[in-house]
């Protein structure tokens, strides 16, 4: 899997056009522009799935409002701020390429694209852009990525895992979730920080991933000794007697995993039996 960081003059103005605004400045501008041009400007919506698909080769039907925003001082100082952004981004990945590699093959057990494009935005503009179209393409550009940058290469990658697994059992889209942060926001990041991070994530989802948490160390592999480890590890508890070990689950990738969990839910998830140390 290789991860490869650029940044876009068209998609990085589309979000300026279409996005939230970041300032009152930049609003009153988009409102003038709107007023202006407001065929193109309804037209222009489409633009990023198009860009999204293929970045290299996008030309815009109509480039007014892409060439009035380029000869602006904001755009200049956004395209600063993304390039900025983009080469620490690129720095993380270079350092950790690796043993992310290594960590997602031990994790997911199925294989991924072997190159995928994250375009990446000037942080002030907190977002992400995805296209259902298609799986290795996203705009990037959130302000905390600098608070924790293995935090942000999990963030990324989790968006990308998510978007390639897409509708699978959507039905159960809540346990589908979950076991994505449990793989990725959560065991990958431990990892790679080599700092539990299994507290974290959609609180909504905080009981749910209790609830698979020991099945989930069966799927990693954990023996029963082992248990007590990653209990005190991740700080989260429950009585080992109670669970009889699934070793086959150490053989499976992540989706019979996610199938295991879906088929077996009615003996997963049982009330109070988990607790944080």
């Amino acid at each position: 899997m290789k991860l490869t960081f650029e940044t876009n003059d068209y998609l990085l103005t589309w979000n300026l056009l279409y996005g939230a605004s970041i300032s009152p400045k930049i609003h009153a501008a988009k409102q003038k522009l709107w007023s202006a041009y407001k065929k193109q400007y309804n037209a222009g919506m489409k633009d990023k799935d198009e860009m999204l698909q293929d970045i290299k080769n996008y030309i815009p039907d109509d480039d007014t409002l892409y060439n009035l925003v380029f000869e602006t001082d904001v755009f200049e100082t956004l395209k600063k701020s993304a390039e900025k952004h983009r080469l620490a981004l690129m720095k993380v990945w270079d350092e950790k390429k690796k043993e992310i590699n290594q960590y997602l093959k031990e994790i997911l057990r199925f294989p991924l694209e072997d190159n995928y494009n994250i375009l990446v935005l000037c942080p002030e503009m907190d977002t992400v852009l995805i296209s259902k179209t298609t799986k290795t393409s996203i705009g990037w550009g959130f302000k905390k990525d600098n608070e924790d940058w293995f935090m942000a290469l999990s963030n990324i990658l989790y968006t990308l895992i998510k978007n390639e697994v897409g509708d699978f059992e959507k039905e159960y889209k809540e346990i589908v979730q979950a076991i994505l942060e449990l793989a990725i926001h959560n065991e990958l990041y431990t990892r790679l920080a080599n700092n539990s991070n299994y507290l974290e994530g959609d609180h909504t989802l905080v009981y749910l991933k209790r609830q698979i948490y020991p099945y989930w160390l069966m799927y990693l592999g954990c023996d029963r000794e082992d248990m007590t480890h990653y209990m005190m590890r991740d700080k989260i508890a429950f009585d080992i007697d109670n669970y009889t070990m699934e070793t086959a689950l150490k053989k499976v990738d992540l989706y019979e995993f996610i199938r295991f969990c879906i088929k077996n839910q009615k003996h997963i998830i049982r009330i109070n039996n988990l607790e944080i140390i």
